[in-house]
C-alpha cells in the first residue's frame, strides 16, 4: 500500500494555487472529489508483467527493500544473506508504473540533460475518464520524487464514440481499427476527422462521414495546389525564389484573399493559444474550402487569363495566390503534417525559406483590410444570391443570361474591377450597372428574378429567358418568402425601438444601429412588395 493523504494534499496545493491548470475547468470539480476523498493504494497485482515491487522478504519476517535490480545483499532487519531472501512476487500496479512516466522516460533518477531540458513539461493531453488513474498519480509521485509538478496544464479531451454515441469497446464490436483507416482514407484524413469539430472535455462521435469530409478536404487541398503550380506564369522562372507581390498590382480579389488569410492566422492563433484545436480546424477548414478554393481561385483564374492585362500583373496575382496557400499550409500542417509536407514541397519557396515544412516558421499575421474584406464579400454574397435564384426558377445552369445591378457609388470601383468575374461566376452577360434603384426598378420586366443583397444598397435582376413555364411562378412565391422573412425582421426590429427599457438603457450608438437597421428592413419590404406588384 501507499499512503496516498500527504501526495494528494501537495497534488491539491499545485492545482489550488496555479502552478498546475486543469482544463476545461470544469473538472477541477473532478479533481477535488477524487484528491480530497482519496484513500491509501493497494498496488500489489498478481499480474505476468510490469514492475516487480522490489521487497525482498527473509524467513524471520523482515522486510528488505532496494532498488538495486540484483537485490540486496543481506537482510536490513537480520544477518541473512540475499540468497536468503525471497522477492514479493506481485507487481505495481499499471498506474504506479504510468505514474513514473513523465520523468522515468528522461533517464531519471539520474541527472541527465533529458531531464534538465524536457521536464518538467509544458501540457499533459489525455482523456478526462483518467484524470484520477493516471493524472493524479503522475502529480503525486513527480512531486513526491523530483519536487516538482510534472506540467504546468493538463488539457483533458472527451472521448471517441460511434455513429449511435456509444463508448468504443470490443466487446460491443464497435472499435474502429486506425490502421484500417489509414489505409483506405490516410494518415491525414483521420488526425482531421478526429480534431475538427471537437470541443474541449466533450466526447465525439466518429463514423464514415466525418471521414469522408476529411478525405474530401483533402483531395481539394491537393487539387487547388495542382491549380496553382500549373497556373505559374512563363515568365516566372521553375526554381526561382517566390517574390514578395507589389500590393499596387494587385486586384480586390487577391488583396482580399491576403485580409482573410491575416484574420485566420489571427484567429487560429488565438485558438491555437486557448486550446480550441477543433476551432483551428473549423477556421482553416472554412478559409482554404469556402475562401480560397471556391471564390479566390475562380477570381484569379479570370485575372489569369485576362490578355489585358500586363505581365507583371498577372505575375503579381500569381504570387499573391502562392503566398496564400503557404500560409494556409503552415497553418494546417500540425493537424495534417503529411499531406501539408508534400504540397509545400511543390510551391516555389521565399529566399531563405527551409527545405522541410516542419521547421519553417509559424506565419505572422499581417494586416487585415476591412474596406476590402466587405466590399469583396458583398459582391461574393451578389453572385451567391444570383445563383440562388436561378436555381429555384430551374434556369438551365449554363445558360448566360441578361442581368441589371445597382451598385452604391463607394463599391463601383470594386465592382467594375470584378466585374468579368461576376460574369463569369453568375453566368450572367450582359450585366448592366444602373445608376439607381429607380432605374432598375424602371427596366425590370414581369417574370425577373430580383437579388437584394447587403441590406439593400445592391441589387440585381436577372431575366430569366429560357426558363421553363413554372420559372415566374417559383419566382414570386421565393419573392413571397423573402417578403415574409423580411416582414418578421422588420416587425421585431420595431418592437425592440418600441421598448422604452431599450431605448432608455442601451448605449446611444447601439440605439442608433438599430434605428438604422429598422430603416433598411423597411426598405428592403417596399421593394419587395413592388416586385410582387409589378
Amino acid at each position: 500500500f501507499i499512503r496516498t493523504a500527504p501526495l494528494a494534499k501537495r497534488a491539491l496545493e499545485a492545482t489550488r494555487t496555479g502552478r498546475t491548470r486543469i482544463l476545461p475547468e470544469r473538472f477541477e470539480k473532478t479533481w477535488e472529489h477524487w484528491l480530497t476523498g482519496i484513500h491509501d493504494w493497494n498496488v500489489s497485482r498478481q499480474l505476468w508483467w510490469g514492475h516487480r515491487i522490489p521487497a525482498w522478504y527473509c524467513p524471520d519476517g523482515h522486510v528488505t527493500v532496494t532498488s538495486d535490480p540484483a537485490g540486496p545483499e543481506g537482510c536490513a532487519g537480520c544477518p541473512r544473506p540475499g540468497a536468503q531472501l525471497r522477492q514479493d512476487p506481485d507487481i505495481f500496479d499499471t498506474w504506479f508504473s504510468a505514474g513514473l512516466w513523465p520523468f522515468s522516460t528522461l533517464g531519471w533518477p539520474d541527472q541527465t540533460p533529458d531531464l534538465a531540458t524536457y521536464y518538467p513539461t509544458s501540457v499533459m493531453e489525455t482523456g478526462y475518464d483518467i484524470i484520477f488513474f493516471w493524472v493524479a498519480r503522475m502529480m503525486m509521485l513527480g512531486l513526491e520524487l523530483t519536487g516538482q509538478e510534472p506540467f504546468h496544464t493538463v488539457y483533458l479531451s472527451g472521448l471517441i464514440r460511434d455513429p449511435a454515441g456509444q463508448k468504443m469497446s470490443k466487446t460491443k464490436g464497435n472499435v474502429v481499427d486506425p490502421l484500417g483507416v489509414i489505409d483506405e482514407a490516410g494518415a491525414d484524413a483521420l488526425r482531421f476527422a478526429l480534431i475538427h469539430g471537437a470541443t474541449p472535455g466533450n466526447d465525439q462521435r466518429f463514423g464514415t462521414a466525418k471521414l469522408d469530409n476529411a478525405r474530401n478536404f483533402a483531395n481539394k487541398l491537393w487539387n487547388a495546389t495542382r491549380y496553382v503550380v500549373g497556373a505559374r506564369p512563363a515568365t516566372i522562372d521553375i526554381g526561382a525564389a517566390r517574390r514578395i507581390p507589389d500590393v499596387r498590382l494587385l486586384g480586390p480579389a487577391e488583396r482580399w484573399l491576403l485580409s482573410r488569410a491575416a484574420a485566420t492566422t489571427q484567429a487560429a492563433d488565438e485558438a491555437m493559444a486557448g486550446y480550441g484545436f477543433g476551432e483551428v480546424t473549423r477556421l482553416l477548414y472554412d478559409a482554404i474550402w469556402s475562401e480560397y478554393c471556391d471564390w479566390g481561385l475562380e477570381f484569379a483564374k479570370v485575372r489569369l487569363g485576362d490578355a489585358t492585362l500586363t505581365t507583371e500583373v498577372r505575375e503579381a496575382t500569381w504570387s499573391a495566390l502562392v503566398d496564400v496557400l503557404d500560409t494556409y499550409l503552415r497553418l494546417l500542417h500540425p493537424v495534417m503534417p503529411f499531406v501539408t509536407e508534400a504540397l509545400w514541397a511543390a510551391i516555389p519557396h521565399r529566399a531563405g525559406d527551409p527545405e522541410w515544412l516542419i521547421v519553417a516558421r509559424w506565419p505572422a499575421a499581417g494586416e487585415r483590410d476591412l474596406t476590402v474584406e466587405a466590399e469583396v464579400g458583398t459582391l461574393v454574397d451578389l453572385v451567391t444570391e444570383i445563383r440562388n435564384a436561378r436555381t429555384t426558377a430551374k434556369l438551365p445552369a449554363g445558360a448566360w443570361l441578361e442581368s441589371m445591378v445597382v451598385v452604391p457609388p463607394s463599391l463601383g470601383p470594386t465592382f467594375e474591377a470584378l466585374r468579368p468575374a461576376i460574369e463569369r461566376l453568375a453566368r450572367v452577360r450582359p450585366l448592366h450597372r444602373e445608376l439607381t434603384t429607380a432605374a432598375l426598378a424602371a427596366a425590370t420586366q414581369p417574370g425577373d428574378l430580383t437579388v437584394i443583397v447587403d441590406g439593400g444598397d445592391v441589387e440585381a435582376v436577372v431575366r430569366p429567358q429560357g426558363a421553363d413555364t413554372g420559372a415566374t411562378a417559383l419566382e414570386r412565391e421565393r419573392l413571397e418568402h423573402d417578403l415574409a422573412e423580411a416582414d418578421g425582421w422588420l416587425a421585431a426590429a420595431r418592437d425592440r425601438l418600441a421598448n422604452e427599457s431599450f431605448t432608455a438603457k442601451a448605449p446611444p450608438a447601439v440605439v442608433e444601429g438599430a434605428r438604422q437597421r429598422e430603416a433598411e428592413l423597411a426598405e428592403i419590404v417596399d421593394r419587395l412588395r413592388d416586385r410582387l406588384e409589378a
